[in-house]
């Protein structure tokens, strides 16, 4: 006969129950915490920004036409189920205008000419990285919407 065996041998039922009622519930607080390192949630919540137009310094003729014309900020990042809400002004000193674009699953079109302002309210119901950009001035006024989740 084992230490073990003679142990449990000398325990009561209502001991060894405890006994092992202790250890399950001490091994279910290590896996708890454990998995909620490495699962985060985040509750659906509200994410407002606010997006301009901004220009990179070079002459657009000097280099085949490409536009000069960029996102500020060029990434948004969301986790699924957020209500997304973008300001998007359009700050050009000249009458040029932008638009805010991206395709499905979103489906967004605004037309902003200079010194107006739109904004633009979706959830973000699905995960991916979806870009969006100006219809005129593509490739370089393209951004990015991250959707975690």
């Amino acid at each position: 006969m084992t230490q073990a065996s003679g142990l449990i041998r000398k325990l009561s039922t209502p001991k060894l129950l405890a006994v092992v009622g202790i250890i399950a519930v001490i091994s279910g607080g290590i896996v708890g915490v454990s998995v909620g390192y490495a699962i985060h949630y985040t509750a659906p919540t509200t994410r407002v920004f606010y997006l301009f137009n901004n220009s990179l310094p070079f002459n657009s003729t000097n280099f085949g036409g490409i536009p000069h014309d960029i996102f500020s900020p060029d990434r948004i990042t969301v986790d699924k189920g957020d209500t997304v809400i973008i300001h998007y002004i359009n700050i050009e000193d000249e009458p040029e205008p932008h638009t805010f674009t991206m395709y499905s699953p979103y489906n967004i079109d605004y037309f902003v000419p200079q010194g107006q302002n739109v904004t633009i309210t979706f959830k973000a119901n699905w995960a991916g990285v979806f870009a969006y950009y100006c219809t005129i001035h593509p490739p370089t006024m393209t951004g990015y919407l991250v959707v975690l989740g």
